[in-house]
């Protein structure tokens, strides 16, 4: 089975996803400056947390499919 690298396409989303999910997630736990994002709770959850770790996991899902499906 051989290994096809992903597009340039998938490559520059991936990580524009993975740099908006490590700016939610900074923003949120390391208090390094006052939080830019607005409060947006649903019930007990943190809406933004949701939303980070869903770019985290479209990340991930996106660069599998860049790899194991050709041309995407």
């Amino acid at each position: 089975m051989g290994w096809t690298p992903p597009s340039k396409f998938i490559v520059i989303l991936t990580c524009l996803l993975m740099i908006f999910g490590i700016f939610i997630f900074i923003d949120l736990y390391m208090g390094i400056w006052t939080s830019i994002l607005p409060v947006f709770n649903l019930g007990a959850y943190n809406a933004w947390l949701i939303i980070g770790l869903i770019l985290f996991f479209l990340t991930w899902f996106l660069f599998f499919l860049g790899v194991k499906l050709k041309g995407i």
